[in-house]
């Protein structure tokens, strides 16, 4: 926000000894530094963007409270304490997806409040497993005039006065680096209705334009250009449709990498066929007949799975048979495939690249996002 021209006072803990590092390091004519002492940094670390973060120090000390007063702020959560803020307009992210805080319960005020929530927080704020009637609950609770509701690939629903007012939709990217794209979405939306008084649904467009062109490119920034004018909006059409994970589970690497595509999927609201989960590991059989049922079997259950799924997640790294088969079956039935490769060999990717509604990526959470946007555009 500052480099976008606005004058913004950043309140925010730091160690004594790295205070002067940090006013140096992030420098700006129109930014100020307001550093409140702490003990040690916060940091965390991902295995991948979409896995849960492990954090350092585990057990934080908490410092006395941040108090703010001023006409426009955004307060997002912090780890190590809590600020109150008094002002004019307020953005609110608590950023805590299991236990979000109350913005009010601090005793912070504002004469026009927005929060900003995922799917899950706004449920677990609202105390109610329906969006609607969780909006309305933190509409009345913390006097609310605009609650934003992100649904990761799903984009964003805007509610005014605890009605929604209409959906900001997610905006095709190549890549997506999730690892501070909620802060992006925040700082835009932010800057575009409380600085420059946008209404709450175009500054709601214009921070899921700028967050797809950080998880892009990893290049933060509030200002609308060019690039972000020609993203293409995904238009979802059926939320309800599954992905199915087509990859090798014979290993314990293998089968962990199935379980992470399960869990990211997942999370993101996304439905799903894994044979490892639907149809198990072929049973052995003394008996011939029987194991040939028992192939069968397998066969059957994992071919109709494929045929129930709008799209197909593949694991491409080891060219296994099984997989390759899947991925050859969903092409001759038009079913778009986006595969995982990150120890690719070219020669084993040519019929791939050369297939229609078929992709690569080298990249987990990428190919994630882009196999969902395949599923629910179907």
């Amino acid at each position: 926000m500052a480099s976008a021209g606005a004058d913004v006072d950043w309140h925010y803990y730091c160690p004594k000894h790295q205070q002067t590092t940090a006013s140096v390091a992030l420098s700006s004519p129109h930014l100020r530094h307001h550093p409140y002492a702490s003990d040690e940094l916060v940091s965390f670390t991902y295995f991948h963007p979409l896995s849960e973060p492990e954090y350092r120090p585990g057990d934080l000390p908490r410092y006395d409270n941040i108090v703010v007063e001023g006409a426009n702020i955004l307060r997002f959560g912090f780890m190590e304490g809590d600020a109150v803020v008094r002002g004019e307009r307020v953005v609110f992210d608590p950023q805590s997806p299991k236990k979000p805080v109350s913005f009010k319960g601090n005793g912070s005020t504002a004469k026009s409040l927005a929060v900003v929530l995922n799917a899950q927080e706004v449920r677990a704020l609202g105390k109610d497993q329906d969006e609607a009637q969780a909006v309305r609950n933190v509409q009345q609770s913390e006097g609310a005039s605009v609650i934003l509701v992100k649904s990761g690939p799903q984009g964003c629903r805007v509610y005014i006065n605890g009605s929604l007012r209409g959906a900001v939709p997610p905006y095709r990217t190549d890549r997506v680096y999730k690892i501070g794209s909620g802060d992006i979405f925040s700082a835009a939306f932010a800057y575009h209705w409380a600085e420059k008084g946008m209404a709450p649904d175009q500054a709601a467009d214009a921070a899921s334009r700028c967050a797809a062109r950080y998880c892009n490119s990893r290049r933060p920034s509030v200002l609308l250009d060019e690039e972000t004018s020609a993203l293409e909006p995904i238009a979802v059409k059926d939320e309800k449709a599954k992905v199915y994970i087509a990859g090798p589970f014979f290993t314990m690497a293998e089968l962990w990498l199935v379980e992470q595509a399960c869990r990211a999927l997942d999370s993101l609201g996304v439905s799903f066929f894994s044979p490892f989960h639907e149809a198990g590991l072929l049973r052995d059989y003394t008996d011939d007949r029987a194991h040939q049922e028992e192939i069968e079997r397998v066969v059957e259950t994992d071919l109709r799975g494929l045929g129930d799924c709008k799209a197909v997640f593949a694991i491409l790294d080891g060219c296994d048979p099984g997989t390759i088969f899947e991925i050859g079956w969903a092409v001759r039935h038009s079913i778009p495939v986006v595969a995982l490769s990150q120890n690719p060999k070219p020669a084993d990717q040519t019929m791939i690249r050369g297939s229609k509604n078929c992709s690569i990526s080298d990249d987990f959470a990428s190919a994630i996002y882009r196999v969902a946007w395949a599923a629910w555009s179907q």
